[in-house]
């Protein structure tokens, strides 16, 4: 109830005769005593998922071989969270997809704003990257419908949210940096499992596990970087996220509801170099993702209540400029699709493949949009950036955040390859070749200073 308004209905009771004035003024008084929230103040929060897990055949990308699903062991979700506080809804929608291009994220959100009316500007679409997901070129003419289908179902199912929180821990057990410093001076992306030349890891994960919590709606968010690369194979599946998802509800119950947004992880996978025996596997997925709820459940039991006093939305474009390549290499690129065509188109891994290089070269004075997104949920920002970006990235921008916590999500609005960090690229790595990382060293400075700005006016 608005205050004035009700302080309005106190001075026309006044006027009124007898007995009914007496009870109108104690029924508002009571009202506004008991501190009841205005309607405009009141957070309302959805969830909803659709299946959208494709026919078998459809090919599975992530892998450098073609692959083509055979069998399903378990169901591909596009889940959706609605959170409405006055005139402000926001949507965060995580789908078990590698990755979106920035154009269907368009026909999405356009979708989306036409059946809800929410801007596009307060939809935050992130692909979880499951390497045994579909590939998205082969579903995209349903997707978008599926998608506001359960944005849809969100919202008709938003319940008045009394309480929200936001608890976190470290877990280390489960993710690794990927790539290493060898012996003869150069940095490889997974050098192999007992390799005897690895000097150590470039680098350090982030452990942080965030649970954000919405007790009457009975939601959890949760929120780690972890590469889903950890089942293989050619059957569908959510990867990890999926076993987390099915552990937190054996203990909280089947009618809670769990999203996974996958922080920046682009040099982070399960791969634990010194365990000769570890194999990529369904098992070796639910084990990762069993360890995972436990920590989120950890988090959850750490948690503080958040002050909802604000939701809101940022987003803005940077114009990102292709990466140049040296001459010397063009020549290089040049010489070798000149001798052996075939082989030249063959993809590598740590090495660097010609033909991609030759590609690139065709970008060169471009630039190319990037979105970045921030979402503010009481006094924590979520940050969506649209790449497979470094764990180090996402470091520099919390570090420069005003608000604490900052989540940082990859592969959200788009997916425009790996964001090393500038050191990065001169570093080698798979995620550092030409076909690899297409966008400038000043890239993820360009990212880093979007989102500061963001926060900044969230904050204010």
């Amino acid at each position: 109830m608005d205050k004035d308004n009700a302080l309005g209905r106190c001075a026309r009771a006044t006027r009124m005769p007898g007995t009914w004035a007496l009870l109108l003024l104690l029924v508002v008084a009571s009202r506004l005593l008991a501190g009841q929230a205005p309607e405009s103040n009141r957070l309302l929060v959805g969830y909803a998922d659709i299946d959208i897990t494709p026919p078998l055949g459809v090919p599975m990308p992530g892998y450098f071989q073609e692959r083509k699903a055979t069998g399903v062991l378990d169901t591909l979700l596009a889940k959706s969270l609605v959170l409405t506080k006055g005139e402000v809804t926001l949507a965060i929608i995580a789908l078990d997809l590698i990755g979106l291009s920035d154009s269907i994220v368009a026909d999405i959100r356009g979708e989306i704003q036409r059946q809800t009316g929410i801007a596009p500007e307060r939809i935050f679409i992130h692909a979880i990257h499951t390497h045994t997901g579909a590939a998205v070129s082969h579903i995209k003419d349903r997707l978008a419908a599926q998608v506001t289908t359960a944005v849809k179902k969100a919202v008709e199912k938003r319940v008045d949210e009394n309480r929200v929180t936001l608890g976190a821990c470290n877990e280390r057990s489960i993710a690794f940096i990927r790539r290493y410093l060898m012996e003869d001076g150069t940095v490889r992306t997974n050098p192999g499992r007992g390799n005897p030349r690895i000097v150590r890891p470039i680098g350090d994960i982030d452990p942080a596990v965030y649970a954000m919590s919405f007790e009457t709606a009975k939601i959890v968010l949760v929120s780690y970087g972890l590469h889903p690369d950890c089942v293989s194979g050619d059957k569908y599946s959510a990867d990890y996220p999926y076993h987390m998802t099915e552990a937190i509800r054996e203990t909280l119950g089947p009618d809670w509801n769990v999203i996974f947004l996958n922080a920046c992880c682009g040099n982070v996978n399960h791969i634990n170099v010194k365990d000769k025996s570890q194999r990529s596997s369904y098992d070796e997925s639910r084990k990762i993702g069993r360890t995972l709820a436990e920590a989120a459940l950890a988090a959850r039991d750490n948690s503080r209540d958040l002050v909802m006093d604000t939701i809101a939305a940022r987003a803005g474009t940077v114009q990102c400029p292709a990466r140049i390549v040296p001459k010397n290499l063009r020549e290089w690129a040049e010489r070798q699709i000149q001798e052996n065509p075939a082989e030249a188109s063959r993809r590598k891994f740590n090495e660097y493949t010609p033909s991609r290089i030759m590609k690139l070269t065709e970008a060169e004075g471009t630039t190319r949009p990037a979105e970045i997104i921030v979402f503010r949920i009481g006094d924590v920002a979520i940050v969506g950036l649209p790449g497979e970006v470094f764990v180090e990235v996402a470091r520099d921008i919390k570090t420069h955040s005003l608000t604490d916590p900052t989540l940082v999500i990859g592969l959200t609005g788009g997916s425009m390859g790996y964001i090393p960090h500038p050191r990065g690229y001169q570093e080698g790595g798979y995620e550092a070749t030409f076909g690899s990382a297409r966008n400038s060293p000043e890239t993820p400075i360009l990212w880093c200073d979007t989102a500061a700005r963001l926060i900044k006016e969230l904050r204010n």
